[in-house]
């Protein structure tokens, strides 16, 4: 007998109204509408990088979208951002681009060119200014994983205090950090991002064969939380290290100032 054992079909629905909250049938609705705009491209990488001229050319930022149309906060942000008064303000000052993540398999090469190891939810929201190539939304850029709960007007204040001016002038000026501590930093999160990395090459296929209609291990939820809990606080910690290395870089410059 096999070792790998199916989800009885009653904790199997329990478990979908937790995981996939949402995922209903919308035939009747536009991809718009739905939010089903997460689809296969040839070139995630090509794509990104026209919609960097275009904004470069019209003093715009890059939004880019990672997530997928089996996600209903995936679902439920793209479905906002073509909502009034939101699409106005998205059209103004960001050119969009949306990166299927697949089943957990597609879209890191894409996450890692935008300055960040891994997409640690879906979605994951990466908002670049092509005048530096800088992430403006370092220190948040993973808060959209709960996206369906998170109403328009606190979306609109986020991407209106995103495409502030002065918010973009401040992050040109440069980073006070030295760059041999950001790259510690960075080759840490390298190391976490793998172990999640590693996970979602556990649970995708389980994901897949959910949605698929295929045979789920028993121990899909178990995984599926274990990974979870592990990807969610992956960013806390390292939002944690760059304020430190931050506030110690501001001291030690306002210190030789003073000296």
């Amino acid at each position: 007998m096999s070792p790998v054992r199916s989800i009885p079909m009653a904790a199997l629905a329990v478990f979908g109204t937790w995981l996939f909250s949402g995922c209903a049938s919308q035939s009747s609705m536009s991809p718009h509408e739905s939010g089903k705009v997460f689809l296969p491209s040839q070139d995630a990488m090509a794509d990104v990088a026209a919609a960097q001229e275009i904004a470069e050319t019209g003093n715009k930022l890059v939004l880019v979208i990672f997530g997928a149309n089996w996600c209903h906060d995936s679902r439920a942000l793209a479905a906002r951002l073509y909502q009034q008064p939101l699409a106005a303000i998205i059209d103004d000052h960001y050119e969009t681009v949306y990166v299927d993540v697949g089943y957990l398999d597609q879209g890191r090469n894409v996450a890692r060119e935008l300055g960040t190891p891994i997409y640690y939810a879906t979605p994951t929201v990466l908002i670049t200014d092509p005048a530096t190539g800088r992430l403006v939304n370092a220190a948040d850029r993973h808060q959209w994983g709960s996206a369906a709960s998170i109403g328009m007007d606190e979306t609109i204040e986020y991407f209106e205090r995103m495409a502030d001016v002065e918010n973009r002038l401040a992050l040109r000026s440069g980073e006070p950090v030295p760059a041999d501590i950001r790259r510690e930093i960075f080759d840490y999160e390298e190391r976490l991002a793998q172990k999640v990395a590693r996970g979602y090459q556990r649970v995708g296929p389980m994901l897949r064969a959910y949605k698929e209609g295929g045979e789920v291990p028993a121990s899909f939820e178990d995984d599926w939380t274990e990974v979870a809990d592990f990807r969610n606080s992956v960013p806390g910690i390292i939002e944690s290290l760059r304020e430190e290395a931050h506030e110690a870089a501001v001291t030690s410059l306002e210190l030789s100032l003073i000296h």
